[in-house]
C-alpha cells in the first residue's frame, strides 16, 4: 500500500506542466528592467505580467510575491553577471575582477538598488526579505572570493573584511558618488593588507 501511494505521488508530481525555463528568465529580465527604470514603489505585478505578456498566475506560481520576485531578478543577474564570471587565480585577481564587475552591474542598476533599500527601512518585513534575499547572497559570494584564494584568511578577518568592502560600496552607491575601477583597486589593497 505503502509503495503504491509513493508511485501514485511520484507520477502525480510528474503530471504537471513543467516550468518553462526561458519563460521565467523572461519574466525575471522584465522586473529587472521595470525596477530599474521605475524604481521599487511605481513597479506593480500588473505591470510586470503585462509588459512580460503574461498573465499574473504566471508570477504566482513561481513566486509567492512582488518582493520575491524582484529580489531574485537582481539576485541571479549578480549570479550571472558576477560570479559565473570569475576567474580562477590569486585572491588579489579574484577580488579585483569581483568587485570591477560588481562596479560595472551598479552602473545600470543603482537606481534600482538604492529604491530597494530605501524600501527596506520603512518596511520591515520587506527589509528581512531584502536581507535574506539580496543581502546575504552577495555576502556569502564575496566569502568565497576571500576564502577560496591561496591564502588562509581567518574567520574574524573574513567577516571583517566582507563589512568593510560592502560598506564601502554601500556608503558610495547610496550617496551617488562613483564606483569605479580605481576605487576597487584602493579597496583591494586595503583589503589585502588587511587580512595578511
Amino acid at each position: 500500500m505503502f509503495a503504491m501511494s509513493v508511485a501514485a505521488s511520484q507520477v502525480t508530481a510528474r503530471a504537471g506542466r513543467p516550468r518553462d525555463r526561458q519563460l521565467s528568465a523572461r519574466i525575471l529580465a522584465t522586473t529587472r528592467d521595470l525596477v530599474t527604470r521605475h524604481g521599487y514603489d511605481e513597479v506593480t505585478t500588473e505591470m510586470i505580467a503585462r509588459t512580460a505578456g503574461i498573465g499574473k498566475q504566471s508570477l504566482y506560481r513561481r513566486w509567492p510575491g512582488k518582493a520575491e520576485l524582484v529580489l531574485e531578478a537582481f539576485t541571479s543577474s549578480a549570479r550571472e553577471q558576477i560570479d559565473d564570471a570569475l576567474p580562477r587565480g590569486s585572491m588579489s585577481r579574484r577580488l579585483t575582477v569581483f568587485l570591477r564587475l560588481t562596479f560595472e552591474a551598479l552602473q545600470v542598476t543603482a537606481p534600482a538598488i538604492r529604491s530597494l533599500m530605501a524600501t527596506a527601512q520603512r518596511d520591515a518585513a520587506f527589509r528581512e526579505q531584502f536581507k535574506l534575499r539580496l543581502i546575504e547572497p552577495r555576502r556569502q559570494a564575496l566569502r568565497r572570493v576571500l576564502a577560496e584564494s591561496e591564502r588562509h584568511v581567518s574567520a574574524e578577518n573574513l567577516d571583517a573584511a566582507v563589512v568593510a568592502l560592502f560598506g564601502a560600496l554601500w556608503y558610495r552607491l547610496l550617496l551617488d558618488e562613483p564606483l569605479d575601477v580605481a576605487f576597487a583597486g584602493r579597496l583591494v589593497n586595503i583589503v589585502l593588507d588587511g587580512v595578511k
